[in-house]
């Protein structure tokens, strides 16, 4: 009698599915790690640019940081960051760690939702398999505007997650007949079941950030035309769905409870918040919406650094975009074609976000196009490959690493280098500050950087350091008066740079206390830190 060892070729189609889907998500973890390995490599040894130090204090103290608050950001984030400063990580480390997870998160869901795009055109197992869904999306984890969103306590790399997250859950829930949302009416709970997951991807994805909606709207117009025919044929009556349209709210509602902390900081406030929100209906309401950044829509005047950051989306872009519009012309899958059709109405409605949001500083609103152009590449990847060899396919990727990757990771180390710099210089202004016990004025969004100082390392806790620019609005001029006694602006509302220069002076004659620009302090202390006030 022979016996048969059981081998791949031996394994049923189940097994052998369980044994590749096994496989790729070790591939996936392999590829986040490396995206977290080098985020946590690249990230500055102290707090980085641009909001990291206002964030770096919300997430330490579970503040409300600027608009639109990002209550689940902060809450799981504070976290996370407290468990790490308790192991003896600093605040600015712990912080810019935190989106590194969120980068890594990404990486892990773009590259599970690419491979399940890419489908029956992959190899079924194998290195080639690995190799055709991960090395397309590689150097996506050195580019430079990838890398500052996870190497920095920012919140991008979180709504990247989110987005993407959304992506993948709605190609599941539509995309194949096997896992849709067209369950018989015999299994009502699974269809409510699946409505509830995506209103909890919805509310989460919109707690964190009002742009969510950008790419949600597309993704749930596509669920609904793919499955409302099916819903309406096998539940007899569009009013059958009324449980599952409810399990939906519900699943929308459960995060936006989040929200809910943002009112309880307007009321009860951290040592240090957003100094322009209120307590209130009106008060939260704006926040949520971001009503202060009501004035920088309409027109695209990046700042010249931001500039040179944009122009590094162009290679990436250049490779991404024609894949998802290939995609998209496609007619060998209808739920591919429809769905890529989906995700370039997003990519479309982000691009005029981008362009119509006059801040100085718009490159990180460019990541969810990256992600969502880039959900396409593997599918590219082994299309060529199924046309002109896999060995071609292993040339092309490999040109494209060498390419991409160098002069990228050189751009991480400059930037690593750059913000370090930076916080080199504001240290030393800081300690150069003339007298224990003044006023410290500042108009520059790093003001919050001297807050952290003050706060987290217990720095110079006598100075009293504030933003000129806040100090024209109405809550934080009264709490200011309240506090010191007196109007800093006498009675009158500034309307220029020029004016606002004026504060020292003219709060030292009223105070009575010694007043400083701390600009005039960074140009002695050998730099002048960017200008990122918004």
């Amino acid at each position: 009698m022979i016996t048969r060892f059981p081998d791949s070729e031996g394994m049923g189609p189940r097994d052998q599915a369980r044994g590749a889907g096994r496989a790729d998500v070790a591939v996936g973890f392999a590829l986040a790690l490396a995206a977290l390995g080098w985020a946590l490599a690249a990230a500055p040894r102290g707090y980085a640019e641009g909001d990291a130090s206002e964030l770096t204090l919300a997430l330490a103290l579970a503040g409300a940081p600027h608009p639109t608050g990002y209550p689940i950001y902060v809450l799981a984030g504070h976290a996370v960051t407290t468990a790490l400063h308790a192991l003896g990580v600093s605040w600015p480390v712990a912080a810019n760690a935190w989106s590194a997870v969120g980068s890594a998160v990404a990486i892990f869901l773009l590259h599970r939702l690419a491979l399940a795009l890419a489908g029956a055109r992959l190899p079924a197992r194998g290195a080639t398999r690995a190799l055709l869904s991960s090395l397309p999306l590689l150097p996506l984890i050195a580019q430079p505007i990838w890398n500052a969103a996870a190497t920095a306590a920012e919140v991008t790399s979180w709504h990247v997650a989110w987005a993407l997250g959304a992506a993948w859950l709605a190609w599941r829930l539509a995309g194949g007949e096997e896992e849709g949302l067209d369950a018989a009416p015999a299994a009502p709970g699974r269809l409510q079941g699946r409505f509830f997951a995506w209103g909890v991807v919805l509310g989460l994805g919109a707690a964190h950030h009002a742009t969510f909606v950008l790419v949600a709207a597309p993704l749930t117009t596509w669920i609904v035309a793919r499955r409302l025919p099916s819903w309406r044929a096998r539940q007899g009556s569009l009013a059958a769905l009324w449980p599952a349209i409810l399990s939906l709210a519900i699943g929308l509602l459960v995060p936006l409870l989040s929200w809910g902390w943002i009112a309880y900081r307007a009321a009860h406030p951290a040592v240090f918040q957003w100094p322009l929100l209120e307590p209130g209906l009106a008060g939260l309401a704006g926040h949520l919406t971001g009503k202060a950044y009501a004035g920088y829509l309409g027109g695209f005047h990046p700042s010249p650094a931001e500039t040179r950051l944009l122009l590094t989306a162009l290679p990436w872009l250049a490779l991404s975009l024609p894949a998802a519009a290939i995609a998209a012309a496609t007619r060998d899958r209808t739920p591919l074609r429809s769905f890529a059709l989906a995700t370039g109405t997003a990519i479309a409605a982000q691009a005029a976000f981008v362009l119509a949001y006059r801040v100085p500083d718009p490159s990180a609103h460019l990541l969810p196009i990256l992600a969502l152009g880039s959900l396409w590449l593997p599918w590219l990847a082994a299309r060529l490959a199924a046309r002109a060899g896999g060995a071609v396919a292993a040339l092309a990727g490999t040109t494209l690493l060498l390419a991409l990757l160098p002069p990228w990771i050189d751009a991480d180390l400059r930037a690593k280098r750059s913000a370090e710099e930076t916080d080199r210089i504001v240290r030393a202004a800081w300690r150069s500050v003339p007298f224990d016990r003044g006023l410290v004025f500042w108009n520059n969004d790093l003001y919050a950087r001297l807050r952290a100082y003050q706060i987290l390392e217990g720095s110079r806790p006598s100075l009293l350091v504030e933003h000129p620019g806040v100090l024209t609005w109405s809550g934080p001029r009264q709490r200011f008066r309240d506090a010191r006694g007196f109007d800093p602006w006498n009675g009158a509302t500034p309307t220029s740079d020029a004016e606002l220069s004026l504060l020292p002076a003219l709060a030292e004659q009223a105070g009575g206390l010694p007043a400083l620009d701390f600009d005039s302090l960074i140009r002695r202390a050998g730099g002048g830190a960017e200008d990122t006030s918004r």
